[in-house]
């Protein structure tokens, strides 16, 4: 009876976070730029996960040097903070609770005020200088939102490019809609972060147009995890939460051994 107490209020205590959170999200897509300079801007959330925000970062650098970088730091006590302080190319935004992924997905896009936008998980990372190239082609060819599609008929934000201008003039959010947890037994609808945003781009420009995908192209498993989508982007999957947390360190080095060895060299001491 305590135990569920306890978890009770914790749920409304995160909840009370996210939609603080998200309040502040939407405030701040007010404030739209009144023009957007050309070129990307990279956005990664991060939560206590330095060794994977180091090897993004490096392979970001490597693939895309031309690229501006902002992280949006999900309070990390882990030395993600220290580390990023070091880091002059990237714009650091620091939260003070951990509002969730999507949320501060939302934080972090709504500074943003380069022409395109491309948003990658903490444990994604590009292994084609062409990654970028290839989605603002399918972009300039008609398509809102161009990505990963990891499962279900949406651009999944583990590797996700569009245009800045958009997300702001239609308020996008890469929030999610209700949670797994509750889908059987209360909620009638779940859409994982960043799906309702290209279920809203289908609906407003025209169906599945809207949306061009870069499917897998190699998985390592167990399903979508440890996937390359498009030859272009690999996603280890698992990094802070889920089944295949305690293997996705080991996952990682092996993927950065096997796409960027010699950025796996400079990074870990045992690759030296």
């Amino acid at each position: 009876m305590i135990d569920t107490i306890r978890q009770r209020i914790g749920a409304l205590k995160g909840q009370a976070i996210r939609g603080t959170g998200a309040a502040v999200a939407a405030l701040l897509r007010q404030r739209k730029p009144a023009s957007y300079r050309p070129g990307v801007t990279v956005l990664v959330v991060n939560w206590n996960s330095l060794p994977f925000l180091e090897a993004t970062l490096a392979a970001v650098r490597a693939m895309s040097p031309d690229v501006e970088l902002v992280v949006v730091d999900n309070a990390s006590s882990d030395g993600s903070r220290t580390y990023l302080a070091d880091q002059a190319d990237v714009r650091t935004i620091e939260l003070p609770v951990n509002v969730g992924h999507g949320v501060a997905l939302d934080i972090g896009a709504a500074s943003i005020d380069t022409e395109y936008v491309a948003v990658l998980d903490i444990d994604a990372f590009p292994i084609s200088p062409n990654w970028l190239d290839e989605s603002i082609a399918a972009l300039r060819d008609g398509a809102k939102v161009a990505g990963a599609r990891m499962h279900r008929n949406f651009v999944h934000p583990c590797f996700l490019v569009t245009e800045t201008e958009m997300l702001h003039r239609y308020d996008l959010t890469f929030r999610p809609v209700g949670t797994l947890s509750s889908l059987d037994r209360a909620a009638p609808l779940f859409l994982d972060v960043g799906e309702a945003l290209s279920q809203r781009a289908i609906v407003k420009f025209g169906g599945g147009k809207a949306l061009h995908f870069f499917e897998i192209t190699d998985a390592l498993g167990p399903g979508p995890a440890r996937a390359v989508f498009g030859n272009l982007v690999y996603h280890n999957m698992y990094a802070t939460q889920g089944r295949g947390q305690q293997g996705a360190p080991d996952s990682w080095r092996d993927a950065m051994r096997r796409f960027h060895p010699d950025l796996a060299a400079e990074l870990w001491d045992d690759e030296k």
